[in-house]
């Protein structure tokens, strides 16, 4: 499978969220270094399936399927001007890929121009072998071996979906009047259910922006022959004040955008910060004491099973 770049972005670029911006990412498939054939990992990730098996009859009985951390393999190639540069790349390169720094993003762009990107921790292949196939004066050979604790690729364009009062929002057409006419696009609503279409092939988790005024909100999921997930905000904003729930996992907060202050503590008993599907979602916000100004948006970054 032809791609045109693979890009691996070490651990301090990555947790600085530069936005894409590496100062020190490595190109593997250009300059110095090339991408060997074989790279492994890049497709349908592994699941683990438990079941019971049955006493008396054939088969056995589904508990659960989950995927775990994902294994990634990138076979690299590295060569220099002379021993001294490739001693000098090779450490530096060992240095930005550590997983105590934590961990690196392996973006690949396919001919077609589409990029996507996973997050994984470098794991073991770059120990060191002197062999006459592996390495020379001036090149040497590894198979990196990456772990990606969460195994899904993301396309790195967040996707939004604006929910309002019910006022108008004006969207130029193709970023200009379209015949001198501007394009009128209506919000999903506030306080009532909505439809919502989410790309991707599995559920991914959103960030919630609430811009008052409100004087509470409650944001509920709805499941077709099963209960309804839902959690809810006991906070008061002015219609200058703004605050962010995140609900991905490993990074839940809820914060107000502008002093950073955590507001953990409004949130209502028992919260089921719920993720999103592929396809469609019903929806529904509920904010009290909203306003002609009040919005909510709804982003979320698409996760893919392959790259």
């Amino acid at each position: 499978m032809a791609r045109t770049r693979v890009e691996l972005a070490t651990p301090s670029d990555v947790a600085a969220g530069t936005g894409g911006v590496y100062t020190s990412s490595y190109t593997l498939t250009t300059g110095q270094f090339a991408v060997l054939p074989g790279m492994k990992g890049f497709d349908m990730p592994p699941y683990e399936i438990k079941y019971d098996e049955m006493v008396a009859i054939d088969g056995g009985y589904l508990r659960n399927v989950r995927t775990p951390a994902r294994e990634l393999f990138i076979p690299i190639y590295m060569e220099a001007a002379n021993h001294g540069d490739l001693l000098a790349l090779k450490r530096a390169f060992l240095a930005a890929i550590q997983p105590t720094k934590g961990a690196c993003r392996i973006t690949l762009t396919e001919e077609d121009g589409s990029r996507r990107y996973i997050d994984a921790y470098y794991f073991d292949g770059a120990r060191g072998d002197e062999g006459q196939e592996v390495s020379g004066v001036e090149w040497l050979k590894w198979g990196l071996i990456f772990r990606a604790l969460d195994p899904y690729f993301y396309s790195g364009t967040s996707q939004t979906i604006r929910f309002s009062t019910g006022e108008l929002d004006l969207h130029p057409f193709f970023g200009a009047k379209f015949l001198n006419r501007p394009m009128l696009n209506k919000a999903h609503s506030l306080n009532g259910e909505s439809t919502i279409t989410v790309t991707g092939d599995v559920d991914t988790y959103p960030t919630w922006t609430i811009h008052g005024p409100a004087t509470g909100m409650t944001f509920i999921r709805k499941f077709p022959g099963r209960a309804d997930q839902s959690f809810s905000l006991n906070v008061s904003l002015t219609d200058t004040q703004a605050i962010l729930v995140d609900t991905r996992p490993g990074t839940k907060s809820v914060r107000d955008i502008a002093t950073g202050a955590n507001l953990w503590e409004f949130l209502a008993p028992g919260p089921q910060l719920w993720p999103i599907s592929p396809g469609s979602n019903t929806v529904a916000i509920d904010v009290r004491s909203a306003g002609v100004d009040t919005s909510v948006s709804l982003s979320y970054l698409p996760r893919f099973l392959s790259a």
